[in-house]
């Protein structure tokens, strides 16, 4: 089996959003994937229509173990006109991390990059117009496999679907709250890696939050219930005596492409950030006092979405920057300036389609 890419386009393209409608979250025509073959190589590199991809066996390691590894990145229409992608390299870096934590294959972001520009070529007519418009690009890496015991995994499937992004949905402003017996990492857990069972088991409490109007958990650490880990999948940003805090990286904190671009911008513009543990009992009482004025959440989809209340045991606590504070604002419009193109990319961020030069993640 070739690992050369193969690129065939669709015979039967689908109708695509109405450019002046609703944009609800729905998959292009095409998707790229590959196989490992022999001594976990890819193979079978193909761009062609979605429902190409190949099925997983029942006895897949994916199915019967969970081992699989998921992330999202994003392209955008930028106000010159090219597509650019946002970083693609650190979410394959991610990825690959991930990978290593569920005894799966590394995936070379070179191959990965000469398929995507592939596949958001043929999709581009996709993208809404204007800058912004953007296509989500969903990678899965997930364990094949013909055996029931749970091992490293040497077959196995990685693709990379496209959907169109909805602008409404980003920088939308959220509320969260805390639940009680529901808890989403533990130290030397997977709270670092975007897996499978991680993002099943947030389901149910996600429902929960929503039948109280919420729109994501707030989740605290296992052992003590003490300390904020993240709003829902995104990570949090605390404004503390004017100080931007967002919790460490201690493993139970996924890693966010967002979360580090808003740490690298914010300390490029000379605004102190501090990355450290937060304790809940620290921030409400800052919202009672007028210490902590601000929050806002960051993700791949969301970007960076306000935060407006959390609630804790039945007690709502706002905060005084009301739906979008200065900080939030301020950070919005750079990370929407660098995704638009419309503000110098001091980190070169932006991956066009044209560029063809490695990138080792």
């Amino acid at each position: 089996m070739s690992n050369e890419l193969v690129v065939t386009p669709t015979a039967t393209p689908r109708p695509r959003p109405e450019a002046d409608g609703p944009v609800a979250p729905v998959l292009t025509d095409h998707a790229f994937f590959m196989r490992t073959g022999k001594r976990r190589t890819w193979q079978g590199l193909t761009v062609a229509d979605r429902d190409a991809i190949p099925a997983l066996r029942p006895t897949a390691g994916a199915v019967l173990a969970g081992q699989t590894v998921v992330d999202t990145f994003t392209a955008y229409r930028t106000a010159d006109g090219p597509i650019a992608v946002f970083r693609p390299d650190s979410h394959l870096k991610r990825l690959n991390n991930g990978a290593r934590r569920l005894a799966l294959p590394q995936v070379d972001f070179d191959r990965v990059w000469t398929a995507v520009r592939a596949l958001v070529e043929l999709d581009r007519e996709w993208i809404p117009a204007g800058p912004g418009g953007a296509l989500r690009l969903r990678a899965v890496l997930a364990a094949d496999g013909t055996g029931l015991t749970p091992g490293p995994a040497d077959a196995c499937l990685f693709y990379v679907l496209a959907s169109v992004a909805d602008p409404a949905a980003a920088g939308r402003p959220v509320r969260a709250m805390t639940l009680d017996g529901y808890v989403r990492a533990w130290p030397g857990g997977t709270g670092d890696v975007n897996d499978a069972g991680s993002l099943a088991a947030s389901v149910v409490p996600g429902e929960v939050a929503a039948n109280y109007g919420y729109d994501h958990v707030l989740w605290l650490d296992g052992p003590q219930g003490r300390f904020v880990q993240q709003i829902g999948s995104l990570n949090a940003f605390f404004v503390i005596d004017g100080v931007l805090t967002t919790p460490a990286l201690d493993r139970t904190v996924l890693p966010g492409v967002t979360r580090d671009s808003v740490v690298k911008l914010a300390r490029d513009a000379g605004t102190r950030v501090v990355e450290r543990p937060v304790e809940l009992a620290e921030v409400l009482k800052g919202i009672a006092d007028g210490t902590v004025t601000e929050c806002f959440a960051t993700g791949g989809g969301a970007g960076i979405a306000p935060v407006t209340s959390l609630g804790h045991r039945g007690e709502e606590h706002r905060f005084a920057a009301g739906e979008t504070g200065p900080v939030t604002a301020r950070f919005q419009g750079l990370l929407d300036g660098v995704h638009r193109g419309e503000t110098v990319d001091r980190f070169g961020w932006m991956r066009r389609l044209t560029e063809v030069a490695p990138v080792h993640a």
